[in-house]
Order: structure tokens, then sequence, then C-alpha cells
């Protein structure tokens, strides 16, 4: 598969030369909104330093500079192959970072999904860097994302930080910069992944998904929409049938204010999927809603593809107790982002009784 993501490109660049001045700092901080891409980035920045023959390692002679390779353009940015292009694929190192295997990379991460990074998964990171690299050349760790480790794990991180090993290379993948403390943030380099431009976002989703059927440029700018620009997290909505999941939350949430069904048993629905990106659906419906009510026009809602229901709804329901509504879906978002011990269901079910009071009210007028 072609991993290349082209708004990736300048980052690429700006990372390449660190590495052929031999300035490639101990800590980097990857940063930005969810779905662009910087897991991936940080994989394929690994796979480079690790590759026995990559032309990224300032040491090996007779290695070619950016301004004499090929008219300037970096090797990992030719041929559409990302910059695991620039990787031999034949060496020790290349095998084994195929067999995920690689004894000088390691990746850590929350042991389940919702769960935070403990201390004990910090300390071994740390003994990680206490042996020699099996391989000559860098040992590397990625830790995603950065702010599920606990107070614990953050300040042993710290530690680390503060007297990194040499030839060791410590990446934090980041969505919430803004989570981490302080004293982490002072002691990495950061690379912001900002939203791409809104053609080469198009571009290339449209080109994912018409491997699999043709789409319309509506369809394209929708996902993208709902994405907050992040390509991967559109096609993601895609791929894991997130859009038939928002179609059957939106007819729920919908039907609350009608009070013909059990809010109790809908939130029971919803507290089946990811609560994030419930809340998150649940946050641009109101806030379209709101939109519409206050403007009149229907060009700037994002939800486009529930314009009618959404203009009825607006012409419905008390303004007024639609931005509490929005303020208690606000901070159900953040409780449940901000903390991995948060049980959402009892948010959900709170959210569900205030759109069936909300209905209450409009009946009773």
């Amino acid at each position: 598969m072609n991993n290349r993501l082209p708004w990736h490109d300048t980052l690429w660049q700006q990372v390449q030369r660190s590495c052929q001045q031999d300035r490639l700092p101990h800590a980097l901080l990857l940063c930005g909104p969810l779905g662009m891409g910087k897991a991936l980035f940080a994989q394929h920045l690994a796979e480079n330093l690790l590759c026995e023959k990559s032309p990224l390692h300032t040491e090996d002679k007779g290695r070619k500079s950016v301004s004499s390779h090929d008219g300037g353009v970096p090797p990992f940015e030719k041929g559409g192959g990302g910059i695991s292009a620039s990787t031999c694929g034949h060496c020790k190192s290349c095998y084994l970072l195929r067999a995920k295997t690689h004894p000088d990379l390691l990746n850590v991460q929350p042991a389940e999904t919702g769960k935070q990074i403990s201390i004990d998964q910090i300390r071994s990171l740390i003994q990680f860097y206490t042996l020699t690299a099996n391989y000559g050349r860098y040992q590397i760790a990625i830790v995603a994302p950065a702010e599920a480790m606990t107070r614990n794990a953050a300040n042993s991180l710290l530690k680390l930080l503060e007297e990194p090993p040499p030839k060791t290379l410590i990446m934090l993948v980041s969505h919430q910069p803004s989570a981490l403390l302080a004293t982490i943030l002072s002691r990495c380099q950061r690379l912001d992944f900002g939203s791409p431009n809104r053609t080469a976002a198009q571009t290339w989703l449209r080109s994912r998904l018409n491997e699999k059927k043709r789409v319309t440029e509506d369809y394209v700018q929708l996902l993208l929409n709902l994405s907050t620009q992040a390509p991967l997290a559109a096609l993601a909505l895609v791929e894991t049938e997130g859009m038939a999941k928002r179609q059957a939350l939106f007819d729920s949430l919908t039907q609350l204010p009608s009070g013909q069904i059990d809010p109790v048993r809908v939130a029971e629905g919803w507290s089946k999927l990811e609560a994030a990106p419930v809340l998150q659906w649940m946050l641009s419906w109101t806030m379209d809603i709101i939109r519409y009510a206050t403007t009149g026009h229907t060009q700037y809602l994002v939800n486009y593809d529930h314009q009618e229901a959404l203009q009825r709804l607006a012409k419905q329901l008390n303004l007024r107790r639609l931005f509490e509504i929005l303020d208690l879906q606000q901070e159900a978002y953040w409780l449940v982002t901000g903390s991995a011990n948060i049980k959402p269901q009892g948010l959900l079910e709170s959210i569900a009784i205030a759109w069936v009071k909300l209905g209450a009210q409009h009946h009773r007028r």
C-alpha cells in the first residue's frame, strides 16, 4: 500500500535536515488533531533510523545530501512511498521491523482502549534505554498517546528526558499536548501536524475511497467536515462503518424530544459505542441547530446531510435550553477525553434526559 501522506512533506524535509546535520533531538513531540497520521510518521521515521542502509544516517560514507539527490528531492519523497521508501527492505533491521520484533524499537501505548499508560510501562521504557543498542544505531521509543500517561508515569518519563542516553530517540505522539506537563513540553522539539490544504485532503481522500467505489465531491467534503479536516479520521469513518453508527445515533437523538422513547435505554445503546466520537457528533448537531436558529441560513451547517431535520428542530426547540445542552455535552466530552477512569454511561443518560426535557418544554408551550 502507498503510505505516503502528502501533507507530511514539509515535516519530512525538516527531520531529514536535522539528521543530515547530526542535530536530531533526543525527544520529539508530534502533536495535532487525531487523524493526521502522527503515529504513522513516527513509525516511518523509526524505520529509517534503524535501517542499516538508510540515507538518513550521517555516518554513512558516500551518502548524498538533499541538494545533490535527484535535483534536491529527498529520497523518501520519491515515488510516493513515504519515508519508508528510503529503507532498503533487505537488511536484518528491515526484516525485524516487518516482523515487529526489532529489539531497538519499543512502542508504549495503553494496554486497552481507554486505559492509561502506567508507571510500570514507563519504567520498562527506562530499562529499555539502559541496554546497548543491538544493531549499533539508535534506540527508539514511541509513546502514543502521550497524554494517556498517569501523573506518576509522566514524572518518571521526565527524569529520562532530563538525562537522555546517547543515540536514543523518544517520540511522544499527542492529540492534546496541553494535557502534558509543561516540563515535558519544554524538553521536546515540537512537530505540529496542522490541517492539510483542503484541495490536497480532498484529492487524497477521494483517491482512497474510489479504490472501492465512486464517491461524490459532496460526500468527500462531508467526511472531512465531520473529521475536522483530518483525512485519516475521515477515511476511518467509512472503513469502520462510522457513518452508519452516526446515522443511528442521530435517529435516536432526534426522537428523544418527542418523549416516545426511554432515554435510559437510548443512553445504554450509546454507551456501547466509543464515547468521544458520540459526544463529538452530538456537539456538532447541537451547534448546527443553534447556527440555523440564530442565522436562518443553511450554508453554515456542518451536517448538511441532516439539514431538514436540523431545521425542524431549530424551529421547535428553545434556544436558551439548547445552549444548556451544548454546555452539558461539552463538559461530558472534556471528562471523557481527559480521564481514562470516567464511565460514560451516566453522562450519556444525563444528556438523553436533557433532550427529553427539552422536547417536553416545547409541547407545553
